[in-house]
């Protein structure tokens, strides 16, 4: 983890940073500091996309079920209550058979209660223990007053002597990332990625305007997505998140920039002035990433498919769609709609936050390009 980190849109090139970031490397050399992968675009470029995106998008009458609190697994009124001791049993003394995952903040271990749930314990890192008081904090506050199905819910927490835990739901079929990578064996089709999408789609929306108060997250990414078994995908890692502005006629906040590189809002970047639009940006990163498969920065390939964002671009600017999603997808998929899905990634990618769309219409330009694909599925499958 990184701490850096459309009509008439696209994104601002990190070389204002610093003068230092202006020359290009024309060795060819492969260098992992963000500002030095440029992500700018020409103001003819940015014009170009003007007349392929439409001004506003179509709006779909919200359903209230779908922004509602999670109804499955049944919520926990009472936090969690595990002594420190109880962890240590129930993990086996945090054996590493039973480790699921490692980040920033520590290790993650799958438990089963004794009422037979299975919970995740994660396990803030002993060597970043002071530095990591703040994002444990942090997380706690959030997590333990929002609730919504497509956000991982915590359970309860540990904050005692030199131990910190969280204490979260289970889920069991791994990180976005995993799958995009095939480490589970199935590769996704385009309409698991696209129900992907929609379902992260509402827990930020969620997050944005329907918590007590309006949370960012700040660390939207493909290793932050968990998935059911069913492939339902919820929003994990809630370290970074912040409360957004609440003053009436607020928007923004001044605050340190946090995130990954790749990932992050680059006008946030700038001027450390975050607001709930870096969110968005956060999220066209992740639309593209889910389609095409690739990585934000993809630092083994050549400089003109180094950024993807940029990549796709060029290729969607051409007409080019079709080249930009998963060579891993063997379905075909209908043109038009990979226009309409492309469009909302890169409106998300906007370079100045005005020119965003909020989540909520993102998901609304989901549900109906969601209907549109489903439409013509059911026409080709008459056809046959």
């Amino acid at each position: 983890m990184v701490a850096a980190t459309t009509a008439g849109m696209f994104l601002v090139c990190f070389e204002s940073l610093c003068p230092c970031f202006r020359s290009k490397r024309k060795d060819g050399s492969e260098d992992h500091v963000l500002a030095e992968h440029s992500n700018s675009l020409n103001y003819s470029e940015m014009r170009s996309i003007s007349d392929r995106i439409p001004g506003s998008p179509l709006r779909v009458p919200a359903s209230p079920s779908r922004f509602s609190l999670s109804s499955s697994p049944p919520s926990r009124n009472e936090p969690l209550n595990l002594s420190l001791e109880h962890v240590v049993k129930l993990t086996n003394n945090f054996a590493p058979a039973l480790m699921i995952g490692e980040g920033y903040f520590g290790k993650a271990y799958r438990a089963t209660l004794r009422d037979g749930h299975v919970v995740a314990i994660k396990r803030a890192k002993k060597e970043n223990f002071v530095s990591l008081r703040a994002e444990f904090s942090n997380e706690v506050a959030l997590l333990k007053n929002i609730e919504h199905k497509n956000l991982v819910r915590l359970l309860g927490y540990i904050d005692k002597a030199n131990e910190r835990i969280l204490i979260t739901e289970y889920v069991s079929n791994g990180t976005l990332r995993e799958h995009l990578d095939g480490q589970h064996g199935l590769i996704l089709g385009f309409n698991q990625r696209l129900e992907i999408a929609i379902d992260v789609a509402h827990g930020l929306t969620y997050l944005h305007l329907y918590a007590e108060k309006p949370i960012i997250h700040r660390d939207v990414k493909s290793s932050n997505i968990l998935l059911t078994e069913g492939f339902m995908a919820k929003v994990a890692d809630f370290g970074f998140a912040r409360t957004g502005p609440t003053e009436p006629g607020q928007s923004q906040i001044q605050t340190d920039v946090k995130g990954t590189a790749g990932y992050v809002d680059p006008e946030y970047l700038r001027t450390n002035y975050l607001t709930i639009k870096s969110d968005v940006f956060s999220y066209g990163i992740l639309l593209l990433e889910i389609l095409s498969g690739r990585r934000p920065i993809e630092a083994r390939r050549g400089p003109t498919e180094r950024i993807t964002v940029r990549w796709a671009f060029n290729k969607y600017q051409r007409g080019n769609v079709r080249d930009i999603l998963d060579p891993m997808l063997t379905e075909a998929v209908n043109e038009d709609i990979l226009n309409k899905i492309f469009d909302v990634a890169f409106q998300c990618v906007a370079p100045t936050r005005e020119d965003r769309p909020s989540m909520k219409e993102v998901v609304e330009r989901l549900w109906k390009i969601r209907r549109d694909y489903a439409k013509i599925q059911r026409i080709a499958e008459l056809t046959l």
